[in-house]
């Protein structure tokens, strides 16, 4: 499937759910639950949409231009839907085309379905809930804002390995939420006793911090890998999002040196401010690289973005090299 197609498509969904819109059947953006449910019987379908689609294009300094990094067309799409009031479907997924500078030629590309899940209890009410599905389990930080908007940059190696899993919540409804996952991994070619997965993460509300959160989470699989990651998340009133986190991923008896890997991570995201919103993010990546970008969003019109990001990186192994770069994208959102 082409990107022409890829963006037909996109364009022929929204237009389709459009006229929905109106009566709020399917929201866009985040869901906020405006009725009881168990005293206010849901519609037919009920649910919210959230995607984008883009084009970034990057330029470094002390390189040639033939090494200039790909364009790159990326799609992001999560939708979620309420099946009754107590049972709800999600999904989300990405796609990205890599086109070389020079030769316009793709030079690589992804479909990926990041995460489908079945979830039985209202995120809500219930203080217990069940999910099963397949895809990456998250175990860091969840972020409230858009997905599109978390990051500047993905980092894949710091995501979970894709499984098929089951998961228990246990939420409180106050202040503390614990998870509890077990599944198997998603690999043909490994023996039975190495699919297993195990995963978990509590969180921790602080209201007297305005919004705060604190999340421990990590996993363990039969390959003998373990990831654990911290992290705290403020929101304030205004809507802004600070969130540090710490994250290591390792292999374990025998524990390999080549397979440790860290992540010290700073971000924060404005609220919206008029038509702009802006975005900063500090990667520290254990003796491989330092990374910082400033980005600014711009809305025109409704359903329409530019984006431009400056920075500065700088790689911690044998070459030690660095250089500026500046990106710009351009798109379209349903939020």
């Amino acid at each position: 499937m082409t990107l022409r197609h890829r963006v037909t498509i996109l364009l022929g969904i929204f237009c389709f759910i459009s006229p929905v819109l109106a009566d709020e059947t399917l929201l866009t953006g985040p869901c906020v639950l405006k009725a009881d449910p168990a005293q206010t019987p849901p519609r037919i379908l009920n649910g919210c949409i959230n995607a984008s689609a883009g084009s970034w294009i990057i330029q470094q300094s002390k390189v040639a231009d033939s090494n200039q990094p790909p364009i790159m067309h990326r799609a992001d799409g999560k939708i979620s839907i309420l099946v009754t009031p107590w049972v709800s479907l999600h999904a989300r997924g990405h796609s990205s085309v890599f086109v070389d500078r020079q030769t316009q030629k793709t030079v690589n590309k992804e479909n990926q379905n990041d995460l489908a899940n079945i979830q039985i209890g209202n995120s809500a009410l219930s203080r217990h809930r069940f999910s099963a599905g397949r895809g990456r389990v998250p175990y860091r930080l969840d972020h409230n804002q858009r997905y599109g908007l978390e990051y500047a940059w993905s980092i894949e190696r710091f995501l979970a390995p894709r499984s098929t899993f089951g998961t228990y919540t246990y939420d409180n409804q106050l202040d503390w939420t614990v998870q509890a996952t077990y599944g198997q991994l998603d690999d043909d070619t490994l023996r039975p006793d190495q699919k297993m997965f195990v995963g978990g993460r509590a969180m921790h509300d602080i209201a007297a911090l305005e919004g705060t959160r604190i999340s421990l989470g990590g996993y363990n699989d039969g390959l003998v890998r373990r990831a654990v990651a911290l992290g705290i998340l403020n929101i304030n009133g205004k809507g802004d999002e600070t969130a540090l986190e710490f994250t290591r991923t390792f292999s374990f008896n025998p524990y390999k040196p080549s397979e440790f890997n860290q992540l010290i991570r700073l971000s924060y995201i404005s609220h919206q401010q008029g038509k702009l919103r802006y975005k900063f993010q500090y990667d520290d990546i254990f003796k491989q690289i330092r990374i910082g970008g400033l980005a600014a969003l711009y809305e025109p019109y409704s359903y329409t973005h530019i984006e431009f990001m400056f920075g500065y990186a700088k790689r911690e192994d044998n070459k030690k090299l660095s250089h500026w770069f500046a990106g710009l994208n351009a798109g379209v959102h349903l939020e």
